[in-house]
């Protein structure tokens, strides 16, 4: 089942197969470099689709999405359309991506985020979307705002302090 199709890249629902893909990018130091301290252990990466398979069966429609390239399914990264925390009870829904090393700096991330702005509003009754960056990563932040989204300033999330950006429902 495919989510979402741009020019080059295909969104579809996470799946089992998707572990080694998953854990690569959750484990390695630069990729998580602006997120999260790096998953040292496969079991931490196992128990994190776990709680995505949940809240995907929770909140049908929203959750973490695998993201392949169109021709030929090879594996980009994943990225969400979420309330913000995988919260159920949050009336804030966000998007977010992570790309996988050699899939950067090629204009995929410019490619997905607005269709996937456009999916989550679609699932979403939210008067606007919300994305979180650190507030070292320009890259990220370049990206959220040629997309049209604004920035808000600092927020504490989970995972310390972001850079919190909006994007208008009407934008």
């Amino acid at each position: 089942m495919t989510i979402f199709e741009t020019f080059r890249l295909k969104v579809r629902p996470l799946a089992d197969s998707d572990f080694s893909s998953i854990y690569r990018l959750l484990s390695d130091p630069e990729t998580m470099r602006y997120i999260r301290a790096p998953f040292t252990e496969e079991q931490q990466a196992r128990d994190r689709m776990a709680f995505w398979a949940d809240y995907a069966e929770k909140c049908p429609g929203l959750g973490t999405f695998v993201i392949e390239m169109k021709d030929s399914g090879a594996f980009v990264g994943f990225c969400v359309a979420r309330q913000v925390a995988y919260d159920p009870s949050s009336h804030e829904y966000e998007i977010g991506y992570i790309l996988a090393p050699e899939c950067r700096r090629q204009g995929f991330a410019s490619e997905l985020v607005p269709p996937l702005n456009q999916y989550c509003f679609g699932q979403s009754p939210a008067p606007h979307l919300v994305a979180f960056t650190h507030p070292d990563n320009a890259v990220s932040q370049r990206v959220l705002t040629k997309s049209g989204f604004k920035y808000i300033g600092l927020r504490e999330t989970a995972e310390g302090t972001s850079a919190e950006f909006w994007l208008e429902r009407n934008a």
